[in-house]
């Protein structure tokens, strides 16, 4: 472990560890393990790419439910700041009409990407949407969007690490680590 590293010409130091990450997905895994215990069919994970995929794969690994996987892929960042749009990229392939259906991000920052995506979701008339994320910045969202699951309340800074990137960069980290300023 590293308490910094270098992206980009930009200097990062450690901010959450491996150890602390893990436990958080277990966590996460029990609450929405017990959550839809009461459900007779597999629950719809929606992945938001490109950074959810490694916080997807930990959390299935640990939840006691079946479960169907589909990616989606949104973009509303360049560099260290948001675009304030949303593109989308990769677009749902299955049906999710009468199902139940978690969508999982790395983190919410703004909320915008989110916000635009659980609308489009709505008109699909899955049974249930509910969201869940490893991160989330309050001070930034000012909770625009209902996070039904959220693993750590973070301040507003530039992370990279755990799926993180910065310009497709330090996703592969196992720890997250903020921006030095």
């Amino acid at each position: 472990m590293n308490n910094r590293v270098y992206y980009d010409g930009k200097a990062f130091e450690l901010f959450i560890s491996e150890e602390k990450i893990s436990d958080t997905v277990d966590r996460l895994a029990q609450d929405i393990s017990k959550h839809y215990a009461h459900i007779n069919e597999p629950l719809v994970l929606i992945s938001i790419l490109d950074g959810s995929f490694i916080f997807m794969a930990d959390l299935i690994r640990s939840l006691d439910l079946e479960v169907s996987i589909q990616f989606v892929k949104l973009k509303s960042y360049q560099g260290t700041t948001s675009r304030g749009e949303v593109a989308h990229i990769l677009k749902l392939q299955e049906d999710i009409k009468g199902k139940y259906v978690l969508v999982i991000e790395d983190i919410v920052d703004t909320g915008l990407t989110l916000e635009v995506f659980i609308e489009e979701l709505r008109k699909k008339e899955p049974a249930e949407i509910k969201v869940c994320s490893l991160l989330s910045k309050p001070e930034v969202h000012n909770n625009i969007i209902d996070l039904d699951f959220v693993g750590m309340e973070i301040p507003p800074d530039f992370i990279i690490g755990y799926g993180l990137d910065l310009n497709g960069l330090g996703r592969q980290l196992p720890e997250i680590y903020r921006l030095v300023v």
